[in-house]
């Protein structure tokens, strides 16, 4: 049973990262597929908007509410039984809204909350945003209980990294001492005070609602008067978002090419991983060439000859054939070769970290017949572990 076998039947949470046009979002599917046919009730999901989970998984569009994958699909994926394969992209603004339901009791504060420009602009605008309300959104899968496993697609490994540190982003910026300089009562005994932007220490603020007009300071007020009822939730649900990332029912497996920038980028994320003291579950190098058989001219024209369908050539044409080919033959041993050692750095740099080896494949990336050949790959490939370099020849 490989390594990805035993996280697809244990975790709760399978976090599938690594650079952009690796295949992550097949890879991710075909997990799922294979969870689902493990026989545990699985949901797989995305933050990205764009469709490809959902032509990856024939069904033409993903909302914010799950869906089954249809029965003749799953067949096709050899998941039989009762309905145990969904997916849904994410709804980052549901998330937040969910949030502030939560903490806001007052339905009039509530309304103004959500009326807010300034609302409006941190969660859709502000840098992280997007990331931590997919956190929240995967927190409220997870603890729900709903399904024994949810495999999370991810955009590229720069706003993976993101999603990583967004708890504890919103957690510094929440915590930040301007805001709680801005937050603590006045003289006045009120909680805040727009005279705190327009007293004489505010210079700087004073002048900037010339450019910008008073009505975004009365905004910024207005929203940080009812804001702070949430402020305290926001913590608390970082922390517990941080808490279930660290946790042993999730675990990241970081997908990548064997190619130079691909290698570095899961190595930087690797490490990124260790330092957060967050186990990596595995590897998995997607679209490995396969070695090449022959690429000496003359052994490729003996074996043309003795094709059937080579006697409509001449001698000349068929050892032009046979140069030509033997040309990308060579070609196709240097990337081989170029391949291993890729992985063999990659193995050096994480000790211990299984590698399962997904070749490339002459299929459609968005057919069924595609996850299904992927998902026999993961379940049953053989892994190279990283306790040397791997063998080059």
């Amino acid at each position: 049973m490989t390594r990805v076998v035993e996280l697809a039947r244990e975790k709760k949470v399978l976090v599938c990262v690594g650079p952009g046009g690796v295949g992550k979002t097949t890879t991710t599917a075909a997990l799922g597929a294979l969870a689902a046919r493990l026989g545990r009730r699985t949901l797989v999901c995305t933050i990205d908007p764009a469709p490809r989970l959902a032509d990856a998984l024939g069904l033409g569009a993903l909302g914010p509410e799950a869906r089954a994958v249809p029965r003749e699909a799953c067949r096709a994926l050899g998941i039989e039984g009762d309905e145990r394969f969904f997916a849904v992209r994410l709804d980052t603004a549901r998330a937040f809204a969910n949030l502030v339901q939560e903490q806001v009791k007052d339905p009039e504060m509530r309304r103004r909350i959500f009326a807010n420009p300034i609302y409006r602009e941190i969660t859709t605008s502000l840098t992280g945003s997007q990331e931590y309300a997919a956190t929240l959104a995967l927190y409220e899968l997870a603890t729900h209980g709903e399904y024994d496993l949810i495999v999370l697609d991810t955009p590229p490994t720069a706003n993976a990294l993101d999603f990583l540190d967004a708890p504890k982003r919103i957690e510094a910026a929440v915590s930040s001492p301007v805001l709680q300089w801005l937050m603590r009562p006045d003289t006045t005994g009120g909680l805040f005070s727009l005279q705190r932007l327009r007293a004489g220490g505010a210079l700087v603020l004073r002048r900037l609602g010339k450019f910008v007009g008073s009505q975004v300071l009365d905004d910024i007020g207005a929203f940080l008067v009812d804001f702070q009822v949430v402020l305290a939730g926001f913590l608390a649900r970082a922390a517990e978002i941080d808490r279930l990332l660290r946790g042993p029912s999730v675990s990241f497996l970081l997908v990548l090419a064997p190619e130079v920038a691909a290698v570095d980028e899961a190595m930087y994320f690797h490490g990124r991983l260790r330092a957060a003291s967050i186990p990596l579950g595995g590897f998995v190098a997607n679209r490995v060439h396969p070695a090449p058989g022959l690429d000496d001219a003359g052994a490729i024209e003996a074996a043309l000859r003795a094709r059937t369908a080579a006697g409509r050539l001449s001698d000349a044409d068929l050892a032009d054939v046979a140069a030509r080919l033997a040309a990308l033959a060579r070609a196709a041993t240097t990337l081989h070769a170029s391949e291993r050692r890729e992985l063999a750095r990659l193995a050096a740099s994480a000790p211990g970290i299984p590698v399962t080896e997904v070749p490339l494949l002459d299929l459609d990336s968005d057919q069924l017949a595609a996850l299904r050949t992927v998902e026999g790959h993961l379940e049953g490939h053989v892994e190279r572990r990283s306790e040397g370099p791997l063998d080059v020849r």
